[in-house]
């Protein structure tokens, strides 16, 4: 017999692959979990350790570099020596690191290097180990869930209200429903305006399963740029249910999805679905929270209960989460959800995007020599990290020490806003205003001279006016620029100009417009040197040290600390 030595949650995850491979393949396998770590008691574990096992591989969750072996390896070999039990071939691995998933392909791969005629004594699993080579091969992916469990993802935008909606969806289908329910909520690093992944599961028979959902059967996307910006579909199982809130037409689905999402779709069998849920949000007076839209269209389309039954509990739920906020707030929700379902528009997916071909890789981005650095770790680490494929990344891609050079927000273009101002520099009294209250730095002034003028976009040079203000600024031209894919669309500068002199526009217009002017922005020279920085105006003419960060939308701290960095920057210390 061959068995794994484990604790923690990933005792879970090999339990139960242990017994899909007894039942489905017949294999002699197991797992002897450990419950109490330390004091270690040797006689317990001897006692619970069955005569038949040959083989053990002991699982850390953890490295001790310099150290014989991981704390749980030491004290199971030692036991083993002190009992004489020599015909226990024991060897050990490490599981999980740099938060790794531990799934049920990666046990598969234990019990088969234990099962190798010289099997490898120390290795790692779950990780491309390319420098010290002590990687297991992992195969495809292993269902070991109870027949009948139902799988969902959602990918949504954070404080848009998916994960609330989301957990009050499984408190409502677990308490009303004979179902079993699990739930799990996957954030990324940023604050509002992040990527949220929600990770459900429902099915008649309890469910263990600690890692994230991998082959779900409904998909749903809450923001449209996710569709293009991230690999969504690799995780959707075949015959599965997607759906997309958007605002795109059924006839630009071919030049707005991208090829691997339609090729996936295509092979898959999925069914495809639509919905404007924002436009539906703002008719129902719901702004861009369209949690409850979109949750009404999960209980349409997964069929994990009866529709009739879902909106009913769904309504008053509804009830109880807002009812403090008043009744105002409760019908918007309940008028949203009455609305969904007539929003939803069925696409039949093409055969033809089975064949679709995978477009080239984006470009590289390119920086002076002084970012080079930057640059490179934006292409090699930052970019597959952004898009969701930082888990495929091989050791050797990281630098010792894992140090991370500075200036790398730029690189990042997150795009997150739905409406993104604009200037008429007509009505600019120049005051500096909307760049002083940028909270991520993606409002900024811009002074050029006669020739820089004459070589800018011919947008950007209609957009400039001669500087007001007297003194060196009668030598240049001046113009206030908007980065559309850093605004995160707060609308504080537009609260906050005296002259009225900025809109909200849509973000999409707002990119075809503004993305090449503020490429040509960034080349101008920095005339900060020039300008007394003493003033509102004249501080925001330095180049900031803290730009497009990861603060919420509006945010009222880095406006500070980006006016410090202004005014201090070479002399600035910033201690967490």
């Amino acid at each position: 017999t061959h068995a794994i030595v484990v604790m923690g949650s990933g005792a879970v995850t090999c339990s139960e692959t242990a017994e899909y491979l007894i039942k489905e393949r017949g294999l002699k396998v197991g797992v002897l979990k450990v419950r109490l770590f330390r004091p270690w008691d040797r006689q317990r574990f001897l006692a619970a350790l069955p005569p038949t096992v040959t083989r053990l591989c002991v699982l850390d969750r953890t490295k001790e570099p310099g150290s014989a072996g991981e704390p749980l390896f030491i004290e199971v070999t030692a036991s083993l020596h002190f009992a004489a039990r020599h015909d226990v071939v024991c060897i050990g691995g490490r599981y999980g690191l740099g938060s790794k998933e531990f799934t049920p392909n990666h046990v598969v791969s234990v019990f088969e290097n234990l099962m190798q005629e010289t099997p490898k004594a120390r290795f790692t699993v779950g990780i491309n180990d390319d420098v010290t080579h002590l990687s297991l091969p992992v195969g495809e992916w292993l269902d070991v869930l109870p027949k009948g469990t139902t799988e969902c993802m959602f990918y949504g935008l954070g404080s848009d209200g998916t994960v609330g909606a989301n957990k009050s969806a499984v408190k409502l289908i677990a308490m009303n429903t004979d179902l079993y329910a699990q739930a799990y909520f996957e954030y990324d690093a940023k604050k509002s305006g992040g990527v949220t992944i929600s990770h459900l599961r429902f099915g008649p028979k309890p469910i263990h399963a600690p890692y994230n959902v991998r082959s779900a059967d409904y998909l749903a996307i809450h923001k449209e740029s996710y569709a293009q910006q991230y690999d969504v579909t690799r995780y959707l199982k075949k015959g599965g249910v997607c759906v997309i809130n958007c605002t795109w037409q059924e006839s630009e689905l071919e030049a707005k999805l991208p090829a691997k999402m339609r090729s996936d779709l295509a092979k898959k069998g999925a069914k495809l679905y639509l919905i404007d849920a924002t436009k539906i949000g703002v008719k129902a007076g719901l702004g861009k929270r369209i949690n409850m839209i979109m949750q009404s269209v999960f209980f349409k389309l997964s069929g994990v209960m009866p529709f009739e039954a879902a909106i009913e509990l769904l309504k008053g739920s509804i009830k109880k989460m807002y009812g403090k906020k008043g009744d105002k707030v409760v019908q918007m929700n309940i008028d949203g959800v009455n609305m969904s379902c007539d929003g939803i528009v069925e696409i039949k997916v093409p055969a033809s995007w089975a064949e679709a071909p995978v477009g080239a890789p984006p470009p590289k981005f390119e920086a002076p020599a002084w970012l080079s650095k930057a640059a490179s770790f934006a292409n090699n680490i930052q970019r597959p990290c952004n898009n969701m494929d930082g888990n495929s990344l091989p050791v050797s891609t990281f630098e010792p020490g894992g140090r991370v050079p500075l200036g790398t927000s730029q690189y990042e273009k997150r795009g997150i806003a739905i409406n993104v101002p604009r200037v008429d520099m007509d009505k600019c009294t120049q005051c500096n205003k909307c760049s002083l209250i940028c909270p991520h730095a993606a409002v900024r002034p811009f002074l050029l001279s006669q020739k820089e003028l004459a070589a800018a976009p011919e947008d950007f040079r209609a957009g400039s006016r001669a500087a007001i203000g007297g003194g060196v600024l009668d030598n240049y031209h001046y113009r206030i620029q908007v980065s559309p894919l850093d605004c995160t669309g707060c609308e504080l500068c537009v609260r906050i100009c005296p002259a009225d002199a900025l809109k909200l526009e849509s973000a999409g217009a707002a990119t075809k417009a503004e993305s090449a002017n503020w490429d040509f922005a960034l080349t101008l020279p920095d005339r900060g040197d020039e300008i007394d920085k003493t003033t509102i105006k004249g501080s925001q003419f330095q180049k900031p040290y803290l730009e497009f960060s990861g603060a919420c939308e509006g945010c009222g701290e880095t406006p500070h600390v980006k006016l410090l960095t202004q005014l201090f920057g070479e002399r600035l210390v910033i201690a967490n």
